[in-house]
C-alpha cells in the first residue's frame, strides 16, 4: 500500500505542473475558456479528497476546434493517446510515463470539447455557454500545493456526476447529497444540458439500487479514507433521492 499511495502521490504532483502549464498557456484558462471536471473539481464541493488517475478538462465547443490549438500547447512529453471529433464533439487523451523506482507510472489529461460523453449514446452533456459563464474559480491543494482552477457550479457538476454513475461517481453523489443537498435549478437545468433528459431519472435509480448495497458503506468510506460516514447518513441520502428517481 506505501508503494502505491507513493505512485499516486508522484501522479498527482505531475498533474499540478500540468494544471500550471496549462493556466499559463491559455492565460488562466480564459483563451479558451476552459474548467476543470472529475475527480479534482470534487475537492470544491467535499471535504475530502481522493487520489484519481487523470484530470479532466472541458470547453465549450467553438468553429473549428478547440482541441486542435491544445494539442499545440501540452505540458512537456505528453503525447496523444486517442482523438476524435464527431460533429458537436471532439475528445482527445493525452498521456505521459513516469519511472517510479522500478514501476512506470501513467498519466492521463482528457480534454472535452462540445459534449461529455459516456459508455451510452445517451449519456451525454452539452457545454453550453451558460456553464462557463457559470464557472467558479476555486483554490484547492494538489500535489501538495495549492492552485487555482476553474470548476462547474454545483447543479452543473451534479448532473455530471449522475450521468456518469460510474462506481467512483455513486460515491461522489452521495458524498456531494450529504455535504451540499440538492443543487439548486435542477429541473430546469437538466432540460437545458441533457440532450436525452429522461436519462436522469434512470442514472437516478441505478445509484438507488448500488446504494442500497451492503457492501455500499464500506466502499464510501474507502475511497474517501474516512470513517465519518456512517449508516444514518446512507439512509438519509436515499430518502433525498428516492426523492428524484
Amino acid at each position: 500500500m506505501p508503494k502505491a499511495i507513493d505512485m499516486m502521490r508522484k501522479r498527482e504532483e505531475e498533474i499540478l505542473e500540468a494544471i500550471k502549464h496549462l493556466s499559463e498557456k491559455t492565460k488562466n484558462f480564459s483563451k479558451p475558456e476552459m474548467m476543470v471536471i472529475g475527480g479534482y473539481a470534487l475537492r470544491a464541493f467535499i471535504p475530502f479528497s481522493r487520489f484519481t488517475r487523470d484530470c479532466d478538462f472541458v470547453v465549450k465547443k467553438r468553429n473549428g476546434w478547440n482541441i486542435d490549438f491544445l494539442k499545440e500547447i501540452l505540458p512537456d512529453c505528453f503525447s496523444i493517446e486517442h482523438e476524435e471529433k464527431r460533429g458537436s464533439y471532439a475528445f482527445m487523451r493525452c498521456i505521459k510515463f513516469l519511472r517510479h523506482e522500478k514501476s512506470r507510472v501513467k498519466v492521463s489529461i482528457d480534454f472535452m470539447e462540445g459534449e461529455i460523453r459516456g459508455r451510452e449514446e445517451r449519456d451525454a452533456v452539452i457545454i453550453d455557454r451558460k456553464m462557463i459563464e457559470r464557472r467558479e474559480f476555486v483554490e484547492l491543494t494538489i500535489g501538495g500545493e495549492k492552485v487555482g482552477i476553474p470548476v462547474p457550479c454545483y447543479t452543473d457538476y451534479f448532473i455530471m456526476k449522475v450521468v456518469s454513475c460510474r462506481a467512483s461517481d455513486i460515491r461522489d453523489v452521495a458524498a456531494m447529497i450529504l455535504e451540499r443537498g440538492i443543487p439548486d435549478s435542477l429541473d430546469e437545468r437538466i432540460k437545458e444540458v441533457l440532450p436525452h433528459p429522461e436519462i436522469f431519472s434512470v442514472k437516478i435509480n441505478r445509484i438507488i439500487s448500488e446504494i442500497r448495497r451492503r457492501t455500499f458503506l464500506d466502499s464510501w468510506r474507502g475511497i474517501f479514507g474516512t470513517k465519518r460516514y456512517g449508516e444514518k447518513d446512507r439512509e438519509n441520502v436515499l430518502k433525498i433521492l428516492k426523492g428524484l428517481g
